[in-house]
């Protein structure tokens, strides 16, 4: 398998569960050397950073709590377990009910951000890729509305970093749809919400993986794009 990334270190926040296990697991694989962040999620942290020692990559898993005063000494923890880093996925997210709003922005929004100024100032060149969401950046959750509030602030933040820390670091996004949809939603409610997809399905953490990787391998001259991983739900 074709190993492009090989030789370059990655950070993947929230990389122990669901997209982001995805996301670091694609990396992996593509020959990147993985940090894999995780505040709950130790054992998924643990087998994504086990699977990538077999194929020869160095692994970590590195345990954080975003909503800290300053999350920022996990990128220098990254990097002293790596010996490099030049990609930083900022995947972590909460959203849900049992969340208050102050969680929702120090992990969706001020956690990216905080994140991506440290890995800038750690020199050298590299790429940022946030995992944000359609509905904070073009659709409306009335149920949500701190949730995607948060993910507005972040979609801004990718542009805006973008543009700060051009051309020296690459900043983009990407927006996944109805991916993994939640636990105890009905097969009706599945279904109205498929139906709804132009491409006819729900998404997979796969998807979101496979863009990912397409922003960090692909064309050089994307920054400051947010590429929806929807289906085409977003332009309903």
């Amino acid at each position: 398998m074709r190993r492009p990334l090989e030789g370059r270190g990655a950070l993947v926040t929230g990389g122990g569960t669901r997209v982001g296990r995805a996301i670091a697991e694609k990396l992996a694989a593509l020959g990147a050397d993985v940090a894999v962040h995780y505040l709950t999620s130790e054992k998924g942290a643990n087998e994504v950073v086990a699977a990538a020692k077999v194929d020869g990559n160095k692994a970590v898993a590195l345990k954080a709590d975003l909503t800290a005063a300053d999350p920022a000494p996990l990128v220098a923890q990254a990097v002293e377990a790596l010996g490099n880093l030049s990609i930083l996925v900022n995947s972590a997210g909460v959203m849900g009910a049992r969340f208050s709003a102050d969680e929702l922005w120090k992990v969706n929004a001020r956690a990216p951000l905080l994140l991506t100024e440290a890995f800038a100032a750690r020199g050298g060149e590299g790429d940022v890729v946030n995992v944000l969401d359609v509905a904070g950046v073009w659709g409306h959750w009335r149920e949500h509305t701190a949730y995607c509030m948060s993910k507005a602030a972040a979609a801004e933040a990718t542009r805006c970093l973008a543009l700060k820390l051009a051309p020296r670091i690459r900043v983009n996004g990407v927006a996944p749809g109805t991916v993994l949809p939640p636990e105890g939603m009905s097969a009706e409610e599945l279904e109205k919400i498929r139906s709804r997809v132009p491409q006819g399905r729900l998404g997979s953490p796969k998807d979101v993986a496979e863009v990912v990787a397409m922003l960090l391998t692909g064309p050089s001259f994307m920054t400051g794009q947010i590429v929806a991983v929807d289906g085409g739900r977003s332009l309903a």
